[in-house]
C-alpha cells in the first residue's frame, strides 16, 4: 500500500499549503499534480442557498427603501403594508399598535383584507398574538384546521389560511405587530422568520421616526400658534392696564396654566410691584414680598428659573401658602424691554410640570414680547400725559 503523506489546508478557505510555503486553492492544487482541468458550477444546495440569500437582500432593501420614503405616520404604515404584500408575494398584511394606554391592539392599516374581516373583532384571546406580544414569531400553518383558532369563519370566508405574526420591537420593547396572510398553507422557514424579524425592526424603527417627526412638527405648530395669539393680543391696545391684563389672561389660556403674574420694577430698579395677576386670590397675592425669594434674584439676573415642586424648593419663600393656594411648579422669567430689564413674569400650575428647555424657551421669547408691548404702552403713557400738560 502506498505511503500517504499528510496534506496542511485551511479550515476555513480550503487552500493548501504547498512546498515554497505559500497557499493555494484546492482545484488548482489539484490541477497542478496531474488531476486533470477543472470547470466551475454550482450545486443545487448551494444555489438554492445563495439564490435565496440574495432575494432576501433585495427584497429587504426595497421594503426599507420603501418604508423610509416617508415622515408622515400614516403614509409610513400604509407602505409597510402594501409593500409585504408586494415584496412577500403574500394575500394580505394587517399592522396592529400597542396602545399604551388602553394595552390594546389597535388596527393601524392593513392591505389585502376587506373591512369585515378587519372589524371582525378583539384579537385579545388570539394565542398567536399572546406569543407574538411577547416577543416571538408565531406561524400558524393552516388557521382552517387549528383548534385553537378564534375567528376560523371569517378566515375561512376571507380566502385566509396561513397567518404568520411578527412582534414589532423597538429598544427590546414590543408596539406593536406585523401580520402576513396567504390564501394556501405555508410552513414558514426559520431563515424566512428571521427575514421578517429584520423587516419588522425596520418598520418600528420607521414608526418611531414618524411618530417623532410628526410630534415635533405638532409642537412647532402649536408654539406658532400661541406666539401669534399672544403677540396680537398684547397689540391691540397701548393702554398699559389693559395690556397687562391681557398678558397675565392669554398666557394662562393658552399655556395651559393654573395662573400667571407680572411684577414691575419700580424707578430705583430695586424693588418689585405687583403690577398683573390672573387665576389667584387676593390671600396669596398679599403673602408678602417676594423680592427676597431665590429664584426671583437669579430671574433678575436675566436667568429664567423652573421650579418643579414649589412646596419643598428652598427657592420658595412662601411654599405653605403655595400649597394652600393648589401651586404645583413655577417658572419665574425675566422681562426685557430694548435690552433692559423691566421686571418679572410667573407662570404658575396646578400639576407638577417639569419644564423642559424648549418650553423655557419659548416662554422665555413670548416674556420678552410682552415686555415690547409694556414698553409700548408706557411710552404712549408718557406721551399722552404730556400732551394733556401742553
Amino acid at each position: 500500500m502506498a505511503e500517504k503523506s499528510l496534506i496542511p489546508i485551511c479550515s476555513w478557505c480550503k487552500k493548501i499549503r504547498v512546498e515554497d510555503a505559500s497557499w493555494k486553492s484546492i482545484d488548482m492544487y489539484l490541477a497542478d499534480i496531474g488531476f486533470g482541468v477543472f470547470t466551475h458550477g454550482m450545486c443545487p444546495d448551494c444555489a438554492e442557498k445563495y439564490f435565496e440569500k440574495r432575494l432576501y437582500l433585495e427584497s429587504y432593501q426595497n421594503i426599507c427603501k420603501a418604508i423610509s420614503a416617508s415622515l408622515s405616520l400614516e403614509e409610513v404604515l400604509n407602505l409597510i403594508v402594501t409593500n409585504v404584500v408586494r415584496v412577500m408575494n403574500v394575500k394580505a398584511s394587517m399592522l396592529r399598535l400597542l396602545d399604551k394606554n388602553t394595552s390594546k391592539l389597535e388596527v393601524a392599516a392593513y392591505h389585502g383584507l376587506s373591512e369585515g374581516y378587519v372589524n371582525k373583532g378583539p384579537v385579545t384571546s388570539d394565542a398567536s398574538i399572546e406569543d407574538a406580544l411577547s416577543g416571538k414569531a408565531v406561524s400558524v400553518y393552516d388557521i382552517q384546521s387549528d383548534p385553537e383558532a378564534t375567528y376560523k369563519k371569517e378566515a375561512q370566508e376571507e380566502g385566509i389560511r396561513s397567518i404568520l405574526s411578527i412582534p414589532l420591537r423597538l429598544n427590546n420593547e414590543v408596539i406593536g405587530i406585523l401580520r402576513m396572510y396567504t390564501v394556501e398553507p405555508v410552513k414558514y422557514t426559520n431563515e424566512d422568520l428571521k427575514f421578517m424579524a429584520a423587516i419588522a425592526d425596520q418598520a418600528a424603527i420607521a414608526i418611531n421616526n414618524a411618530r417623532v417627526f410628526e410630534k415635533t412638527i405638532s409642537k412647532e405648530k402649536q408654539y406658532l400658534r400661541v406666539f401669534e395669539e399672544v403677540t396680537k393680543a398684547v397689540s391691540s391696545t397701548l393702554d398699559l392696564d389693559e395690556v397687562l391684563n391681557l398678558i397675565v389672561k392669554k398666557l394662562p389660556a393658552v399655556m395651559n396654566l393654573k395662573a400667571a403674574t407680572i411684577r414691575l420694577l419700580d424707578k430705583t430698579g430695586e424693588k418689585l410691584w405687583l403690577v398683573a395677576a390672573h387665576g389667584l386670590s387676593k390671600e396669596y397675592l398679599n403673602r408678602g414680598p417676594v423680592d427676597s425669594e431665590e429664584n426671583v434674584r437669579e430671574a433678575l439676573q436675566l436667568k429664567p428659573v423652573a421650579i418643579y415642586d414649589v412646596t419643598t424648593d428652598v427657592r420658595i419663600k412662601y411654599q405653605k401658602e403655595a400649597e394652600r393656594e393648589g401651586i404645583k411648579s413655577m417658572l419665574t422669567l425675566p422681562i426685557i424691554a430694548r435690552g433692559k430689564l423691566i421686571g418679572i413674569m410667573r407662570l404658575l400650575t396646578d400639576v407638577y410640570r417639569d419644564f423642559t428647555d424648549e418650553e423655557i424657551r419659548f416662554a422665555a421669547s413670548l416674556a420678552e414680547v410682552c415686555g415690547t408691548a409694556i414698553d409700548n404702552a408706557r411710552l404712549y403713557e408718557e406721551l399722552r400725559k404730556k400732551d394733556i400738560q401742553q
